[in-house]
């Protein structure tokens, strides 16, 4: 395998690791430090929705907390935003690198 082979990125496989779990493409992509945050900032908004969301869930039976409703629909759009962020700078950011593009920073 040659050297110009190893530092090509599979854009498809960057996009699908993303998807899998937000950062993982961009780790794939040698972003190591992008992709630690993402996937940080997806485990913080992923338990603070725990809570509200054990909440909404206990009370199906009764009309929910609008408020309970509100910060459940917020940490799911803020979480479905930064999902969709991480799938498209993944896959970007690699077919950046297969063209060698400057303004990729790699800190791997």
């Amino acid at each position: 395998m040659t050297e110009e082979t190893k530092r090509r990125k599979n854009p498809k496989l960057a996009l699908i690791l993303s998807a899998i779990f937000p950062g993982l493409g961009q780790i794939y992509n040698n972003q190591v430090l992008k992709g630690i945050a993402l996937i940080a900032l997806n485990t913080v908004v992923n338990f603070l929705l725990i809570k509200p969301l054990e909440g909404l869930i206990s009370s199906l039976d009764s009309k929910p907390d609008n408020s309970t409703l509100f910060i459940v629909a917020a940490y799911t759009v803020i979480g479905l935003i930064l999902w969709v962020y991480a799938i498209i700078d993944a896959k970007r950011t690699a077919e950046r690198i297969n063209r060698r593009d400057p303004k990729i920073i790699q800190n791997g």
